[in-house]
């Protein structure tokens, strides 16, 4: 009995003497859990990222263009408390491609959608008119251009001067 006691002395010894070690090694354990992500590489795919560097070079001064914008971002709900949820979550799961901001208080006034491929599919479709109507009702103007390899960016700038100059009346 009394060699039982001297054994769990020594234990409790042993572990009072390394305990900062061990609550140390436990804490990496857990540490160590690895979360499922990884950075991207990318934020956009190469015609995206050349269309946003043309379209930055040409957007007017007191304008400034951002990619890759979530909607929740640049419209709200207006419907009741005990709605909103449901619409949040609408805008909250969607991004645009551009949007053009009026300086100096980032007032979001174009949203451009950047087609390619993935714009034929019938659910995408659908969803672009649900983000044009979002846009729509909530007094953003919007427009598509189509992925091509020779996209005539002079169309693209004259559109863009059109309705910045209808949404200055605002």
């Amino acid at each position: 009995m009394e060699f039982l006691l001297l054994i769990i002395i020594i234990i409790f010894g042993i572990f009072y003497f390394f305990k900062d070690k061990i609550l140390e090694l436990l804490r990496q354990q857990h540490d160590e859990v690895k979360l499922p992500f990884k950075r991207k590489e990318f934020l956009m795919n190469t015609p995206e990222r050349r269309f946003f560097e043309e379209l930055t070079k040409n957007t007017p001064n007191n304008y400034v263009v951002f990619p890759q914008v979530v909607l929740g971002s640049i419209v709200e709900t207006t419907a009741p408390k005990n709605e909103a949820i449901g619409w949040r979550n609408k805008i909250n799961r969607k991004t645009i491609d551009y949007i053009i901001f009026e300086l100096p208080y980032y007032k979001p006034v174009i949203a451009i959608e950047y087609d390619g491929k993935t714009h034929n599919y019938s659910n995408r479709m659908k969803r672009d008119q649900e983000v044009k109507n979002i846009l729509d009702s909530s007094g953003i103007s919007n427009f598509h251009v189509k992925h091509s390899n020779n996209i005539n960016f002079e169309e693209i700038i004259n559109k863009i001067n059109e309705l910045l100059s209808t949404t200055k009346n605002y």
